[in-house]
């Protein structure tokens, strides 16, 4: 998928004064592949921002890591937002994204090559690197931008303890689901994550060994008990969040607990975009299918 995001003119970073309003898109060892990318993120993932550019307008430019210092004011994060996938994360961080005092990406896809590259790498030599990425992505482009909130990939729940290490005064929230309801979801339409092979590293090679190749709902069980087993460890560092509490628990507490004060106005915004479907804005949400009978799953 990456690779379709690079698609587009190149640029010598020789001709760039700074990394302003480029974005890193991917990495690859100590070299990153930055977007152009002017234009707020609305959009309720990271890489649909990526493909709604026009393509006349899209430029891309590949630097050492070196540059990633090299973008200017920025915004530490917010918040990270972790989640157990299919659980209103995304809805969350559209009502988020609403409010013109947020920065918002969801899912950003150079966050989980870090994560995939060097998460496991000892701390002195990633969070220094993994302070710059951060700092590249949350770039501030105007006076009114006061937050910077990251919604992670719902694998990412592992990566806590490097993520509050690099950034310890952050609040890490945690929106979860029941089990049942998440893999009767990912039953309808499944996420890359719940297909063995399409996100790598997702199980552990010792939980992998014990799933048949054939058998889905095994492996979506398998990837669910990782990431609810991750944030049972660290349930101390994390702001628990149920499904059932959006929207209202948006405006009714966390707003406040991340300092913001929205305009009446901007607060209309947030709530009508709590109407509508996360991940499809212009269709008005109106309740997830009707649940199936069945057992809930086991999860190892």
């Amino acid at each position: 998928m990456q690779q379709g995001w690079l698609r587009a003119r190149a640029v010598e970073p020789e001709s760039l004064a700074s990394m302003r309003d480029w974005f890193p898109v991917a990495l690859d060892g100590q070299a990153v592949a930055w977007r152009h990318l002017p234009g707020r993120f609305t959009a309720p993932f990271f890489g649909d921002t990526l493909r709604a550019q026009p393509h006349a307008e899209r430029q891309v430019c590949r630097t050492p890591y070196e540059r990633v210092g090299d973008t200017g004011d920025t915004l530490a994060p917010s918040v990270f937002i972790f989640h157990s996938s299919r659980c209103g994360s995304t809805l969350l961080a559209q009502m988020l994204a609403a409010l013109p005092q947020c920065v918002v990406h969801s899912e950003p896809p150079a966050v989980d090559d870090f994560l995939r590259l060097h998460g496991d790498a000892p701390p002195a030599q990633a969070l220094p690197l993994l302070r710059q990425l951060f700092g590249a992505l949350g770039q501030r482009r105007g006076a009114s931008e006061t937050h910077y909130i990251v919604k992670l990939d719902c694998w990412h729940m592992r990566h806590l303890p490097l993520l509050r290490a690099a950034f310890p005064a952050t609040p890490c929230w945690f929106l979860y689901r029941e089990p049942a309801a998440v893999m009767a979801s990912h039953r309808r339409q499944r996420g890359p994550q719940m297909v063995p092979g399409l996100v790598p590293g997702v199980l552990p090679p010792e939980a992998l060994a014990g799933i048949a190749a054939w058998d889905l709902e095994a492996y979506c069980a398998g990837v669910l008990g990782q990431i609810f087993g991750a944030a049972l460890a660290h349930a101390g560092a994390l702001r628990l969040l149920d499904y059932r509490q959006l929207p209202g628990v948006v405006w009714e507490t966390l707003l406040a607990e991340l300092g913001l004060a929205p305009s009446g106005e901007q607060l209309d915004a947030l709530r009508a975009r709590a109407g509508f479907h996360a991940k499809r804005a212009a269709q008005a949400f109106d309740g997830d299918p009707a649940p199936e009978k069945e057992a809930a799953p086991h999860l190892p």
